[in-house]
């Protein structure tokens, strides 16, 4: 009973703190002692399920890609958190991977997103709203069974959420596994297939935050250990400062299982259980320390009589309430969050806010400390109580004395006594008939509403029975068309590779061609080059032996000739070597602009076969004219990289030109000084060299002819690829777009007939509720009138005392009134007294000064001697004397006491 009555209290008082306008805004935290709170160390009970966080990179750009993967075996829950930092609109993939050799069930949950927005705070803020108003339960949303080695994508409902440049996006996906799954989550651009995608895009590091990898503990449950007495004063519970509360530390599968920790338990649903003790009220204001904090919480009350939490109230932090966060640059801000009292068992729910900082606290305040009029409503409800028992003792004492003269007069008439027993016999019979016809009553209606009840119960089971089946039977079909999609992708993909690895083939058999036409033209070059080397140097020699022969006094002369034709030999052999290595270094700089080129040039086309597919929705005109302007591209591309090979070919066919140049201006020099015969041997060994130089020129032409060949062999080759991949792409579309809108008709059909069920259901429910609210604010209603009766009562009697002390205080203040005024006219009179005198002391100075001048004026003619003017420097000084004795104007206009 006692319970009750405090329960009461406390409802009356917060009543009383919203009329009075005691709200969070309205306490002054440093005059209650907040820095004197007493800590409420909470303790970590349990924490269950995997949790694959992905949040570095945070800003994804300049190029998309896989941002964070990992294993997930049982329950688990996938958290993510970016920002689009790319020129274009992007959108989150999530792909599950059956690495097992068996299938694999997969059972989804819940999937929650929020807002794509440059507001960060409102982004996260929307996240945990709705994982609040949609609570994780063993429902599931669908499931669906992955082949072995195969990959699905989930969460479908991302593929049409462009997140645009500079948003924040986030959400999570609760699911569970019969098997190991690796788990990647990727932005991508709105054109691509995901699943496709995950086969080829790049994994991007991980940023210096270091925020993703897999965890344990999606799920938390903490409990404060000692109860809180609301006698004690002001206390705090603390949460996500990583000492009580500890951050979870986990690994980095993308990164050789690095050692990560994610700070602020981003991503992982708290339970916090705290309990109290003691029977006065008290309030509970959260309180965020780390900086802005925009998020909300659910707050349940279990009172000390009940089993279960009976108050369930949601609070929201920022948005609505016309703030974007609460602790800006300030640990004193707060947000009320109810009112309570000692024995109530709190629990507080919530999922720490994306773009909000940690950490936090819960503050506990009684409300004794937190509002002074508490102790005077206690007084005051003290003596009505004692007032309210005193009117009972009395009542009961008359109670009593009627008893007594009831009896008197029963004695005094004895003779009517039987007739009395009569009467009250028969009003006892027709009570208890009275009494058993009710009770009847109420029999007849249980037993209506229990039929009823059931009836309903039945009805609901046929209709969730028919639901369920209908679910199961679209969920069937879903599955089957996946599959048959699937196959059917699969067997496309199973083409493509292939004419890519044919067109793969034509390629290295084109390159094998060229190169052995290269290897053979340099082969025939270098035999001529060989032969005439060799002529030469026989021609040489036979040129010295005649030399000799002819006259060896110039023996001499032609060794010195000899020597210096070597060395112009080794400069023109040094200068060939140079101009082979510059040429071998022209055609693989060439090579490689060539392989850059082809690799932009398949870069571009993977770009504009990302475009077409963008584009071939709207208009299949625009898709080909796309896929030419690529050709054309990679055409240039290709004609850029030939005329730059073949330009280095020009400079190095002119270079080894000038050189021979060069070498034959020497020698002709040098052969001026020999016999005709060398003239004829070196012609020769020209003849020869020219020769070589035809032979390497064809070479090098039939080069560049197999060279446009297999480029052109491979241009056709490219296009039939590009052509074969639109057709299969095209088809693949169409047959995803039937897909997609058998899936989307049968899951709307079942959608309605779920609403329907649950707008029936929540209609009875909702004319039940409103039932039993209006008995319940009937019930309330009435002892709230009487209690504002009594209230207003007590107010009449403390208006009527307030209105005598006003009286009271009035004629004092009046009192005080006049004396201030008869004060404040003697202090004028005083003051008045004071400027007279004053005003009269410095006519008399004036008078003094005016006859002093007129003294001098009239001496100032006469002859004094010394006697005289000392006469007259002693009157001065008596006058300065005279003037210091004098009487300051500060002086006269001092106030006197």
């Amino acid at each position: 009973m006692l319970c009750k009555k405090t329960y009461k209290l406390a409802t009356m008082l917060a009543v009383m703190g919203a009329l009075t306008g005691h709200a969070a805004s309205d306490i002054d935290f440093n005059s209650i002692g907040y820095f004197s709170f007493t800590p409420l160390p909470a303790q970590l009970e349990a924490q269950k399920d995997t949790l694959l966080l992905s949040d570095s990179p945070e800003y994804v750009g300049p190029v998309g890609g896989v941002l964070s993967a990992g294993s997930i075996n049982g329950k688990g829950r996938i958290y993510f958190y970016h920002v689009n930092e790319m020129a274009e609109p992007h959108k989150i993939a999530i792909v599950l991977e059956n690495t097992g050799d068996a299938p694999n069930g997969i059972a989804i949950f819940r999937e929650l997103k929020s807002i794509a927005t440059p507001d960060y705070f409102a982004a996260g803020r929307d996240l945990s709203r709705k994982e609040l108003e949609q609570p994780l339960s063993d429902r599931q949303l669908y499931s669906f069974v992955m082949p072995p080695k195969s990959r699905q994508l989930v969460f479908t409902d991302l593929e049409h959420t462009p997140i645009p440049k500079d948003a924040l996006f986030t959400g999570i996906v609760d699911l569970q596994t019969s098997a190991p799954v690796f788990a990647r989550v990727m932005m991508i651009p709105m054109s691509l297939n995901s699943i496709e995608a995950s086969y080829w895009v790049n994994n991007l590091p991980i940023d210096h935050v270091r925020l993703r990898g897999t965890f344990t503990g999606a799920e938390r449950k903490m409990a404060v250990s000692k109860e809180y007495n609301t006698t004690l004063g002001g206390a705090y519970v603390e949460l996500g400062n990583d000492r009580e509360d500890r951050f979870v530390e986990g690994v980095d599968e993308m990164d050789n299982k690095a050692y990560v920790k994610d700070s602020g338990n981003y991503g992982i649903s708290y339970t916090v259980k705290i309990p109290t003790s003691g029977e006065d009220p008290f309030r509970l204001y959260f309180n965020p320390l780390g900086g802005g904090y925009s998020g909300s919480f659910t707050v349940k009350a279990q009172r000390r009589w009940q089993k279960v939490p009976s108050e369930s109230m949601t609070y929201h932090v920022g948005g609505d309430d016309g703030l974007m966060a609460l602790g800006h640059n300030t640990v004193m801000d707060s947000r009320y969050m109810g009112n309570y009292y000692g024995g109530d068992t709190l629990t507080i729910e919530f999922m720490p806010a994306g773009a909000s900082n940690l950490p936090v606290r819960f503050l506990l305040v009684p409300e004794a400390l937190a509002n002074p009029q508490y102790a005077r409503v206690l007084a005051t409800n003290e003596a009505g109580q004692r007032a309210l028992e005193a009117e009972a003792q009395k009542e009961a004492a008359e109670a009593a004395k009627k008893v007594a003269i009831e009896e008197k007069y029963v004695a005094a008439k004895a003779q009517k006594e039987e007739q009395a027993h009569q009467l009250a016999e028969q009003a006892k019979l027709a009570a208890e008939k009275a009494a058993a016809a009710h009770k009847a009553a109420q029999a007849r209606q249980a037993e209506l509403d229990k039929r009823e009840a059931e009836e309903q119960a039945k009805i609901k089971a046929k209709a969730d029975a028919a639901a369920e089946k209908a679910r199961a039977k679209a969920e069937a079909e879903r599955q089957l068309g996946e599959q048959k999609a699937k196959a059917d992708a699969d067997k496309a993909e199973a083409a493509r590779i292939a004419a890519e690895q044919k067109a793969k083939d034509d390629a290295a058999r084109a390159e094998a061609a060229r190169l052995a036409a290269e290897a053979k033209a340099k082969e025939d070059a270098r035999i001529a080059a060989a032969k005439a080397e060799q002529q030469r140097i026989a021609a040489e020699q036979a040129a010295r032996e005649k030399d000799q022969r002819e006259q060896a006094a110039r023996e001499a002369a032609e060794k010195k000739a000899q020597e210096y034709a070597a060395k112009l030999e080794a400069q023109r052999l040094e200068a060939q070597r140079k101009a082979e290595e510059e040429r071998i270094a022209a055609e693989q700089r060439a090579e490689a602009a060539r392989i850059e080129a082809e690799r932009k040039a398949a870069e571009q086309a993977a770009k504009t076969e990302a475009e077409r597919q963008e584009a071939a929705r709207k208009a299949e005109a625009a898709r080909q004219e796309a896929a030419r302007k690529a050709e054309e591209k990679r055409k240039a591309a290709e004609a850029k990289a030939e005329a730059e090979r073949i330009a280095a070919e020009v400079k190095r066919a002119e270079e080894a030109r000038k050189a021979e140049e060069a070498r034959q201006e020497a020698l002709r020099k040098v052969e001026m000084a020999r016999q005709e015969a060398a003239r004829k041997a070196e012609e020769e060994r020209l003849a020869a060299i020219a020769k070589a130089q035809e032979e390497s020129r064809k070479a090098e032409e039939r080069r560049i002819a197999a060279e446009a060949k297999r480029v052109e062999e491979m241009r056709k080759a490219e296009e039939a690829r590009i052509a074969e991949e639109i057709r299969k792409a095209e088809a693949a579309r169409h047959a995803e777009a039937e897909r997609i809108a058998e899936a989307a008709r049968l899951a709307e059909e079942a959608r309605i007939r779920e609403e329907n069920r649950i707008a029936e259901a929540a209609r009875k429910a909702e004319r039940e509720r409103i039932a039993k609210e209006q008995a319940e604010a009937a019930r309330k209603a009435e002892e709230a009138r009487q209690l504002a009766e009594k209230r207003y009562r007590e107010y009449e009697i403390a208006q009527a005392q307030a209105k005598e002390a006003r009286r009271r205080a009035e004629i004092q203040r009046e009192a005080q009134k006049k004396a201030a005024q008869r004060a404040e006219e003697i202090r004028l009179a005083a003051q008045r007294q004071i400027i007279a005198k004053r005003n009269a002391e410095i006519a008399r100075q004036k008078i003094a000064e005016e006859r002093e001048a007129a003294r001098i004026a009239a001496q100032g003619g006469k002859r004094r001697s010394f006697s005289e003017l000392d006469d007259v420097n002693t009157n001065v000084d008596q006058e300065q004397d005279n003037a210091q004795d004098a009487v300051s104007i500060e002086q006269l206009t001092r106030r006197r006491n």
